[in-house]
């Protein structure tokens, strides 16, 4: 190996270092900090898991929607979503109306009873990702969200990250 490709590789595994250390912070920032965890404990005594809490983030940020746009939102098929809504309102998270203007169409709302709590835990969460993204010049924020969408687009593939090596074995 020439002392250019191990300077290359020193400057990755650096920055790979890093990249899990923030990652970690990341995390546990993510979890969050007592008050808000009632949420998780609601949602788990509900049956509900953590795969139910994105749903209830993107109503926070956009208000009732349609389950169709709300999977849109959510990168996910309109059944996936249209299942998660369906698991949400027997928990009572969510409630589910026909829209006004088409009566086919079912509009999906955050309930009530636990919108306070919905909302703390999400904008505990948002705001430190929005103060992020306002702090940086819009193409600052293409190269943030570009790495961010490698890092996703590699982590949900199956088999050896793209334009990546296994150096485990070095």
């Amino acid at each position: 190996m020439s002392e250019d490709q191990f300077a290359g590789d020193a400057s990755i595994d650096a920055d790979l270092e890093t990249l899990v250390q923030l990652v970690g912070r990341v995390v546990r920032g993510m979890k969050g900090h007592g008050e808000t965890e009632e949420l998780i404990d609601r949602v788990r005594a509900a049956g509900l898991g953590p795969r139910h809490v994105p749903a209830l983030t993107q109503l926070v940020l956009h208000g009732p929607l349609p389950v169709g746009v709300l999977a849109r939102h959510m990168a996910l098929s309109p059944a996936t979503v249209s299942q998660l809504v369906g698991e949400l309102q027997r928990g009572g998270f969510v409630e589910r109306r026909p829209d006004e203007r088409d009566r086919r169409r079912m509009i999906v709302s955050l309930a009530e009873e636990h919108r306070e709590i919905i909302e703390r835990f999400a904008w505990q969460r948002l705001r430190p990702l929005r103060a992020t993204l306002e702090a940086l010049t819009p193409a600052e924020r293409a190269h943030f969200l570009r790495g961010w969408r490698t890092l996703v687009e590699n982590m949900e593939q199956p088999g050896p990250p793209r334009g990546g090596c296994d150096r485990g074995g070095r």
